[in-house]
């Protein structure tokens, strides 16, 4: 069962399908007002009196423009492609008062804008004995035993789980090992 929108009496209704607004502009008991909807819902997105109709035009059309920015930048991120190939190696940093680095290969590509992934090996080179720090480097190929295939969308940084269960933002690797550190 939908819930009606508030609908005030003799609201003038303007649409800006740009923004997927609809907002019903009248006079209340308190000044000139507004009530706006986004896209079907029935809760309004903003609901505000003014002490002027110039104002409320102002705040009204500034409210419009936020909300095509804001679905201009919606849409440019789902339609980003990833540019990623079969191959590449992608890393995450990740650790509490220790930095830990999981690495990731790409399987496949079934899309530009997603990507198959599993975790592979690294090696970890310590800087001196004892020292808790160093780096780490992937293995491409040599995954780890019981990780999984993961589809993933990749357009920006998506978070990844892993065996560790441990989340973060994807980067493509560029080669150079990674700092660590750990405990003993």
């Amino acid at each position: 069962m939908t819930k009606a929108r508030y609908i005030p009496e003799n609201a003038e209704a303007r649409d800006f399908p740009a923004a997927s607004i609809v907002a019903y502009c009248y006079d209340s008991g308190r000044g000139p007002a507004f009530i706006a909807y986004k896209g079907r819902q029935s809760k309004p997105a903003r609901f505000l009196a003014f002490g002027s109709s110039e104002h409320r035009e102002r705040n009204l059309a500034e409210f419009v423009k936020q909300e095509i920015e804001r679905e201009g930048y919606k849409r440019a991120r789902r339609e980003t492609a990833h540019g990623l190939e079969v191959g590449d190696i992608l890393y995450n940093e990740w650790g509490y008062e220790q930095t830990n680095v999981s690495y990731f290969q790409v399987l496949r590509v079934p899309s530009g804008r997603s990507v198959v992934l599993r975790e592979i090996e690294a090696d970890r080179i310590e800087d001196s004995p004892m020292s808790m720090s160093g780096k780490s480097a992937p293995k491409p190929g040599e995954f780890v035993a019981n990780s999984k295939e993961q589809t993933r969308r990749a357009t920006g940084f998506q978070r990844v789980g892993s065996g560790k269960d441990c989340g973060g933002d994807l980067q493509k690797w560029n080669g150079i090992p990674r700092r660590v550190t750990w405990y003993a």
